[in-house]
């Protein structure tokens, strides 16, 4: 079923692509400080800023997920450990 709604989700997002980019399908020429570009639709300059924002995103959390993993095996690791511990004592004999 997942796999389903996922199928019909892509399908639309490409619909959606398709239909803005037959919308805005004008040649722009992107001026920036170096030089310029050579003239492409403006659908896949879109494209392109989103595509690099992601990327950008992505790579600023990147050090945040490392620390949060490193954190979590050692939690993991602590568990484990204290998990161990308590077996040992439940299984020795108690002193009066």
């Amino acid at each position: 079923m997942f796999r389903i709604s996922r199928l019909i989700i892509v399908f639309f997002l490409l619909l959606f692509g398709l239909a803005f980019h037959l919308k805005n399908n004008l040649l722009i020429e992107l001026d920036y400080y170096i030089g310029t570009t050579m003239p492409l639709p403006l659908s896949i300059i879109v494209v392109i800023a989103l595509c690099v924002g992601a990327l950008l995103g992505v790579l600023a959390s990147l050090p945040i997920i490392i620390k949060l993993k490193q954190q979590k095996f050692r939690l993991e690791k602590q568990i484990k450990n204290s998990n161990k511990e308590i077996n040992n004592l439940r299984v020795m004999p108690v002193k009066d």
